[in-house]
């Protein structure tokens, strides 16, 4: 049964992973301040307005709401799908409309405004980073990694490599995942510069075969913008200094982001920040990339980011893709068949291989419909943190929750019962 997003109802699949896995609970880190169908982002831009101060909750059940933003209605289905966060560990939820704060639920002593590890979700800052410096002349999509990156000039599928592929997760690179996501295991495994072992990483697959979801991929892109960064002279020091000045400053907004003992950025998971701060974030990328009528990303650069690159159909570069396709299973489920997958290969043997192919037909199978239309975006970390962004609806969504936690929670019920279907 297919249901198309309009006004009111909504049918979705959410492409996150259950893997999201991240990257943010990393032990001993010092916070640092600082084809197909495109997205339908907001063109022209919403009409710029005030944010009012808001009042935050900290008891249970109560939550704050603006009635004059947002009819009773909306309201209501506002409280429901904050019951159902709660239900489910939730912390925080922040719901913007048409680009005013209609609605704020906190619990315990959690704010709108406490820094709160994102895991994953930080992964699409790296896509907005690659869309301005495409415009400044920087990079390309299609342009090699080992034009920067020089250490894989030399290997015969590293060289292969394209910015695309490495910003869809297809460069074929293996994850790393195991061994940076767990303190304990990059101790034993002496590992303290995570860009070093990214770019060193073995291959898994052919460029553009296979998508392999891991933190990998976006150290190897941090390096390769602070690369870029460095000989045009910008001033910027890395890729995080870099959307600082470029967005973040902009925006009024001050993520912090863990670094290892080498200095880098931990660009997969390591941001922390408020949830009306990532809202700001949000409504920035609703609106096509304008800010206070002020233009920071091209439209058209922006939505290139927003629709599928590679071989998963339910990814774009560095965001997951909210698709029109309720047949579909949910792409968490594909994302675990492919990590089983994995870890068969990497243990070897002609029935582990055979297994492992297995594994990734299920996969495919159960993805969404390539043809189905992108209705809107998500960043997704552990813990079910979550960043929507719906433009038809016009609305923004922050979702917070503990990393250790939220396991009962469902994308589609949560905006089921915010939407009204």
């Amino acid at each position: 049964m297919r249901m198309i997003l309009r006004h009111t109802a909504i049918a979705i699949v959410l492409a996150t992973s259950a893997a999201c896995a991240n990257h943010a609970q990393d032990e001993g880190l010092a916070p640092q301040s600082t084809q197909p169908a495109a997205l339908p982002l907001a063109s022209p831009p919403a009409t710029p307005t005030t944010t009012p101060t808001a009042t935050a909750t900290t008891t249970p059940p109560a939550a704050t709401a603006t009635a004059t933003v947002a009819d009773e209605a909306f309201l209501a289905r506002c409280r429901r799908a904050a019951e159902y966060s709660r239900k489910h560990d939730g912390e925080v939820l922040v719901v913007y409309l048409d680009g005013k704060p209609v609605f704020e639920d906190t619990i315990g002593n959690f704010t709108v405004e406490t820094l709160h590890p994102l895991a994953s979700g930080t992964k699409s800052f790296s896509g907005i980073a690659a869309a301005l410096a495409m415009e400044d002349g920087l990079l390309s999509l299609d342009e090699l990694v080992s034009t920067t990156i020089h250490e894989w000039k030399e290997d015969p599928q590293k060289s292969k490599v394209t910015v695309r592929q490495l910003l869809s997760l297809s460069s074929g690179l293996e994850s790393l995942g195991s061994v940076i996501d767990n303190p304990r295991n990059a101790r034993a495994a002496g590992m303290s510069n995570r860009v070093t072992a990214s770019i060193n990483a073995k291959t898994r697959a052919e460029p553009g075969e296979r998508f392999i979801y891991g933190p990998s991929q976006f150290y190897v892109f941090g390096e390769l913008m602070k690369r870029k960064l460095a000989a045009a002279k910008t001033g910027d020091a890395d890729l995080v200094a870099y959307l600082d000045r470029r967005v973040f400053k902009p925006l009024g907004i001050n993520p912090r982001f863990l670094r290892d003992d080498a200095g880098n950025a931990n660009l997969p998971g390591g941001c922390r920040m408020g949830a009306r701060d990532w809202a700001i974030f949000g409504e920035f990328v609703r609106n096509g990339g304008v800010h206070n009528g002020v233009r920071i990303v091209g439209h058209e650069t922006l939505a290139e980011l927003m629709t599928s690159h590679g071989p998963n159909k339910a990814y774009g570069l560095t965001w997951w893709l909210i698709r029109d396709d309720a047949d579909a299973a949910d792409p968490e489920d594909a994302l675990a068949a492919d990590m089983v997958a994995d870890r068969l290969e990497e243990r070897g043997g002609a029935m582990r291989g055979r297994l492992a192919e297995r594994a990734r037909e299920r996969a495919r199978d159960s993805g969404p419909d390539a043809d189905s239309a992108v209705i809107g975006v998500m960043a997704a970390g552990k813990g079910k943190q979550r960043l929507y962004i719906l433009p038809e609806q016009k609305l923004t969504i922050v979702r917070f929750g503990p990393l250790e936690g939220s396991r009962g929670f469902e994308n589609r019920e949560f905006l089921k019962l915010l939407l009204g279907m």
